[in-house]
């Protein structure tokens, strides 16, 4: 059973897994499904073709994916919250580098949201470069250096926490693995863009955005699960003490 003062970043933890899962749905296969079906954005030969096929719809994937984002960010202070004297200079290290990852992933976000829209809109001469320098349907833009180390920063970030998930049963033990595979392949994924920008857009690209979605989707159910289920015994628990009881 938790320790009743730490209930309410138990609490948090679980809300935070919640919206970090909601963030994962909805900004990858609900908002590509949709963009994919009504406005897709063919792939990219350079700016003008980006504006003219422009379409408010194509930024749906990131107004969701601040849901991922602030999520992420909400689950490592939640479990920063939680950990022991043992592991709080890591975890507390995982903030600091949470904090780096949604700062780094919001401004993107912002770019995407916001004034690429606004470039694609205007149509005017000086805003190609601009468009092709930060739009993520450019494989070479910045937008996807930003993408890439925020979600290595995050990997970094899941690695130094998980210890914390270990003392949380079978499914704690499992997402504290989960945690720590996570920094190794989201680094890897930042190295190769930095070697060959542009592979994000191939098939291993693709394959790896798949992989990465399947693995934080499994991070965070099993986090709910972790941290559920000691709440679940102890309710119950309580409820038998009650019966007994009134019983006696």
């Amino acid at each position: 059973m938790h320790d009743a003062s730490k209930q309410p970043a138990v609490n948090s933890a679980i809300a935070a897994a919640v919206v970090t899962l909601a963030g994962i749905v909805l900004s990858g296969p609900v908002s590509l499904a949709l963009v994919t079906a009504l406005h897709p954005q063919p792939p990219w030969t350079g700016p003008d073709a980006f504006a003219r096929a422009y379409h408010p719809i194509q930024t749906l994937p990131y107004f969701t994916g601040f849901l991922l984002v602030g999520g992420s960010l909400y689950l490592i202070a939640a479990l920063q919250t939680l950990a022991g004297a043992a592991n709080r200079a890591r975890a507390t290290a995982a903030l600091g580098f949470a904090a780096a990852f949604a700062a780094l992933i919001f401004f993107n976000y912002v770019v995407q949201t916001t004034f690429v829209p606004a470039l694609a809109r205007s149509r005017s001469p000086e805003a190609a470069s601009l468009i092709a320098a930060f739009s993520l349907s450019n494989p070479q833009a910045l937008g996807w250096a930003l993408e890439m180390w925020g979600y290595a920063v995050l990997g970094v970030a899941t690695w130094l926490v998980a210890p914390v998930l270990s003392d949380h049963g079978r499914p704690g033990r499992i997402a504290a693995a989960l945690f720590v595979a996570n920094g190794p392949v989201s680094i890897a994924g930042a190295l190769l863009t930095a070697l060959s920008p542009g592979w994000v857009m191939t098939p291993a690209g693709f394959g790896l955005f798949a992989a990465w979605n399947l693995l934080m989707l499994a991070m965070v159910a099993l986090v709910i699960a972790a941290f559920r289920r000691p709440r679940q015994r102890g309710d119950a628990g309580a409820g038998a003490m009650a019966r007994a009881a009134r019983s006696a």
